[in-house]
């Protein structure tokens, strides 16, 4: 994995994001203040990328403890240092988000890079 061009990958998200509001959405939009903030937020949490092994945890059952949870290799792309981190989880070829921890624990919130980092 060329994690150069994942960095770049990342910050090209960041620099392209639009916020778009479904036209059947339910209740208020967030105000585009907010998502620029977000954004300046993202852009101060970028680390050098860097391979970590992560716990998988994404599942009820995982959550639970009535299934396993698996250890697996991700990229650290960000990290907000308040206790949530952001990776690249090449076997899903999408991020994740992670609490901080000895390991990093995911908890199933998926997708694009800015995506999952709005989500904290």
């Amino acid at each position: 994995m060329d994690l150069v061009a994942l960095r770049a990958a990342v910050e090209s998200q960041i620099e392209n994001y639009v916020y778009d509001i479904h036209p059947e959405a339910v209740g208020q939009p967030l105000p585009q203040e907010w998502v620029d903030v977000q954004l300046a937020q993202m852009r101060a949490a970028l680390v050098p990328p860097t391979w970590r092994d992560i716990r998988i945890q994404d599942s009820y059952g995982q959550v639970t403890g009535t299934a396993g949870c698996e250890m697996r290799p991700c990229v650290l792309v960000a990290d907000d240092r308040e206790g949530c981190e952001l990776y690249f989880d090449p076997a899903q070829g999408d991020f994740v988000l992670a609490y901080s921890g000895k390991p990093p624990v995911t908890f199933n919130v998926r997708g694009d890079a800015v995506g999952c980092f709005m989500a904290r």
